[in-house]
């Protein structure tokens, strides 16, 4: 046990929160050993991977990631894993809301045609209306009849 680190078998003790255990944990390295830094390329995918990263999105991080891990040095290969896996989280939820809406978008159009070819009808109508007004209205006059006895 750590100095500043107590463990059960579900949660996980640190003087900064509470967070539940995760699987992920041992990969990382959670205080049952050391932590073994990715090297390669494939380590990076693999350990994305293991993080719960899509496979359409492991080989790209991967790259960034180990590059990133060049610049910052020892030690930050867990928390860029982690980030990662979280941005890939978010932006996955973002996307599911862009296609919500990009559905709702796409139902108002078909309303708003349907909408439009109601009131072509009614334009139509309303056309035959106006003519026969105008017909009703220019029609002479009957003469009174008179009656001849």
């Amino acid at each position: 046990m750590g100095r500043n680190r107590m463990e059960c078998e579900t949660m996980v003790w640190s003087w900064a929160f509470w967070r539940r255990a995760e699987p992920t944990d041992k990969a990382f390295g959670s205080g049952r050993g050391a932590y073994a830094e990715p090297r390669r390329l494939e380590e990076w995918e693999a350990h994305l991977a293991d993080a719960g990263v899509s496979d359409e999105w492991t080989p790209r991080l991967a790259r960034r990631l180990e590059d990133l891990h060049r610049e910052l040095g020892s030690g930050s290969a867990q928390p860029l894993i982690r980030a990662a896996a979280a941005a890939v989280d978010v932006q996955a939820e973002v996307r599911a809301s862009v296609e919500r809406n990009m559905r709702d978008v796409t139902e108002v159009e078909r309303l708003l045609g349907a909408f439009s070819g109601e009131l072509e009808k009614l334009d139509e109508v309303l056309e035959v209306l106006a003519a026969y007004a105008q017909r009703m209205r220019n029609k002479p006059a009957k003469k009174p009849r008179h009656i001849l006895h």
